[in-house]
């Protein structure tokens, strides 16, 4: 099974309900959702998929914010590397968020740890409400960058050969 194709969210479920029957006698234990909501489902499948299984994932479990500032989700990722291309967990972040419309937020949370907050968006609206999907960002970037930015990559010209030939070659 690849992660993109695993149901991260129902295994998170079912950890859920393990730990609320665990810990269900303890004193403030506050019970864990065991059925995420369609948004809470698509966060535990986009940590699942960065983070190589939502099992894999280097989440401090604790630390889950279920409702984070009212409607979020947040979670506390031990530090790993985060690349845009070798060890591309942050391009993954950050195209799986367009893709779903869910604005994902990273801050420092501690030594060796980050927070990545995640609340769903819309297609339209202002924008505390909105999120582009890929096809928009990219579309979005391609009209903020001129096309002749010296930033933009491009083959660098092969070195010229000297028209009379090669060095020591006799003609």
């Amino acid at each position: 099974m690849s992660y993109q194709t695993m149901d991260h969210a129902k295994w998170m479920e079912s950890q859920n309900a393990a730990l609320n029957r665990l810990s269900a006698k303890r004193k403030n234990w506050k019970p864990l959702p065991e059925k995420l909501s369609e948004f809470q489902a698509k966060v535990m499948d986009i940590l699942g998929m960065v983070g190589g299984g939502i099992y894999n994932a280097p989440i401090a479990y604790s630390s889950i914010d279920w409702a984070y500032g009212f409607n979020g989700v947040s979670v506390v990722w031990k530090w790993s590397d985060f690349a845009t291309w070798d060890g591309s967990q942050l391009t993954q972040l950050v195209f799986l968020c367009h893709e779903a419309r869910i604005r994902c937020e990273l801050a420092p949370a501690g030594p060796h740890m980050l927070r990545l907050s995640f609340w769903q968006r819309k297609a339209t609206g202002d924008i505390a409400v909105r999120h582009p999907n890929l096809d928009e960002a990219v579309a979005a970037f391609k009209r903020y960058l001129p096309a002749d930015h010296r930033i933009l990559y491009r083959e660098p010209e092969a070195p010229k050969i000297r028209e009379e030939g090669v060095q020591g070659e006799t003609p």
